[in-house]
């Protein structure tokens, strides 16, 4: 009954238990990864699509994001996959020379260069890893959602990075995933045991018109240790996104994440937090530049599950051409989680007459002893400011830009300055075109 097609939801791409049977038999996967598979297959099958009347989908078809079909070719190794040496050679001239880095790609064993592998720390393909996998789908369940356990059924590019305890990563170790398959499943796996401190940066690159890119990741620190998570989302023109994240932080853990939002045609990122022990901080920092029409819908989530536990989100968006950003924020205190403190900011920044934004934020508070507050605005460029700088001489696409600058300025220079460097550069390439198109 497994194999044959689904019989529910129509217009979801088919997944049989025959295809999941033959890709662990092929990828040798150890029984936790292959039962893992199985859970979100019989998830996946069950599950209905989204329901639109709730917000998190309002905004967004969701049988825009998920491809129309999934070749059983597609979650099979290389070997077994119709792409050409020169595709698989490209892939591999990704990967830096120069600091930490690992490259993963649908079914192929990830690239590890030699500054990573000195590092000391476990990096290893998902499908061979024999240890460290009982936190596998723990902080991103089967219940998830559609997108979420066809990922966990059939992903094709798998990762696992522990930071031993006490470790303290000096170089920030930088995750490439390119979208080079025509339908990309990555998932990646990083556990920073109790102590440790790393940074990981998180890109996705490449693809085109009619390839998509359904990733999760899911993030586990352990007591008094540190992660700072880069999640830099620069896919080609035309490709179709999903990405989830959920991060599990213990006591006295701390998590500093960074979004830099920017390519793709259609995008839905979903990213959350669950803050689990006492002391638990998490800082979320993100900007997002859309032009022409693209379409971005993301949310995020901040889970108060612990007492005195801190979480704090600026979220910067500007928009031009036809482009469109949906953003829903939600701050959840639990009943047994006092003392806590929550603040979260949505801004965006409209540069066209035709580019739409809608933002909610929302506050789901059970206790009555926390601080908690947020802000949102959707607003066009304060004239006044370009005719301030008109009559210093400076006007056009210079002083347009000069203003979004300074509008995502205070978001910026709140990113620690190992990282500000690198999203800073993206941000002014982005901007040149961005503004150029107003």
């Amino acid at each position: 009954m497994a194999d044959q097609a689904l019989l529910s939801s129509p217009g979801k791409p088919v997944v049989s238990e025959k295809d999941i049977r033959t890709l662990a038999e092929v990828l040798h996967e150890p029984p936790d990864v292959s039962e893992s598979r199985r859970e979100c297959l019989s998830a996946y099958q069950s599950a209905d699509w989204p329901d639109r009347v709730q917000h998190l989908w309002r905004y967004t078809d969701p049988r825009r994001v998920m491809p129309e079909q999934l070749k059983p070719d597609q979650l099979m190794p290389s070997q077994r996959m119709p792409s050409s040496a020169s595709q698989i050679e490209q892939a591999k001239d990704l990967l830096p020379q120069e600091g930490p880095a690992v490259l993963i790609t649908p079914n192929m064993k990830p690239e590890v260069n030699a500054s990573a592998r000195e590092a000391g720390v476990v990096l290893e393909s998902l499908s061979e890893a024999r240890e460290d996998l009982a936190q596998l789908g723990q902080a991103v369940r089967t219940d998830h959602g559609l997108f979420e356990a066809l990922n966990g059924a059939a992903w094709n590019a798998g990762l696992l990075v522990k930071i031993p305890r006490g470790k303290l990563l000096a170089e920030p170790l930088r995750v490439l995933i390119p979208a080079m398959a025509s339908t990309n499943l990555p998932r990646l796996l990083v556990v920073v045991e109790d102590g440790a401190s790393a940074t990981v940066v998180e890109e996705h690159v490449g693809g085109n018109a009619g390839t998509h890119s359904i990733g999760v990741s899911e993030l586990f620190v352990g007591t008094a240790a540190q992660l700072r998570h880069v999640i830099v989302q620069q896919w080609g023109a035309g490709v179709v996104g999903h990405l989830t994240t959920r991060t599990h932080l213990e006591r006295d853990a701390q998590l500093f994440t960074v979004l830099a939002s920017f390519g793709g045609s259609v995008v839905k990122l979903d990213l959350g937090a669950a803050l689990t022990g006492e002391g638990a901080q998490s800082e979320f920092m993100g900007v997002a530049l859309g032009e022409g029409r693209q379409h971005f819908d993301h949310h995020t989530e901040h889970r108060h599950i612990a007492g005195h536990t801190w979480s704090n989100l600026d979220f910067k968006v500007a928009l031009t051409g036809r482009s469109r950003s949906v953003y829903t924020g939600l701050i959840r205190i639990e009943e047994n989680a006092p003392g806590s403190e929550a603040y979260q900011e949505n801004r965006n920044l409209m540069l066209s007459e035709k580019c739409r934004a809608d933002t909610i934020p929302e506050l789901e508070i059970l206790t009555d002893e926390v601080s908690c507050s947020h802000g949102a605005t959707v607003a066009p460029v304060d004239p006044e400011q370009l005719f301030y700088l008109a009559s210093r001489s400076i006007s056009g696409p210079d002083a347009l830009r000069l203003v979004v600058r300074g509008y995502l300025e205070n978001t910026l220079r709140r990113i620690p300055a190992g990282l500000r460097d690198g999203i800073e550069s993206l941000v002014t390439e982005r901007l040149t075109r961005l503004v150029g198109e107003h």
